[in-house]
């Protein structure tokens, strides 16, 4: 399992994503639970559904606690606003869970988000009359952008280079 962040300052932007890019889970954490949700982490490998509840928005594929569960092989930080403050803080987490951190380039995950949310959600009646660009999300899609960052990385990997071209471990 890979965790992609879409780091802000408001909110942070999560997703887990199984080695073939499907996603598992996905939310969103405010600003103000930002210490409470990392410090979940080390807690939650093997249990994300029920440790991560409270933030998780998108639910694809069921997690069961079984056996098989894979761990985390690394966490997947995007680039952009609010990317150093939580390249810190997942520096910790990454010595606690023993994975590495690399860094992606975000630049246009938001609107790659949108289409997987539309793909994800399909629009009502009414809104298929709008242009695709003119549709805006019920939600934010900051977790939708962690899956895209996450994308990135595992793209990256398989063709040998850094991740995104962003500057690789932290």
């Amino acid at each position: 399992m890979i965790l992609g962040v879409d780091p802000g300052r408001d909110k942070t932007g999560w997703a887990l994503v199984r080695g073939g890019g499907e996603l598992v889970l996905s939310g969103i954490v405010p600003a103000p639970e930002a210490e409470l949700f990392w410090d979940v982490w080390p807690l939650a490998v093997g249990k994300w559904e029920e440790a991560l509840a409270v933030w998780t928005y998108e639910r694809r594929f069921p997690v069961s606690c079984s056996e098989d569960v894979p761990g985390l092989e690394y966490i997947a930080l995007g680039n952009g606003t609010g990317s150093r403050e939580t390249a810190r803080r997942l520096c910790g987490l990454s010595v606690k869970l023993n994975v590495r951190t690399v860094l992606v380039d975000e630049k246009g995950t938001t609107l790659e988000a949108r289409e997987r949310y539309w793909a994800l959600h399909r629009p009502a009646l009414w809104q298929n009359c709008l242009p695709r660009r003119l549709r805006v999300p019920s939600r934010a899609v900051d977790d939708l952008a962690a899956w895209v960052i996450a994308l990135r990385s595992l793209s990256a990997q398989t063709c040998g280079s850094d991740a995104g071209g962003a500057g690789g471990r932290s």
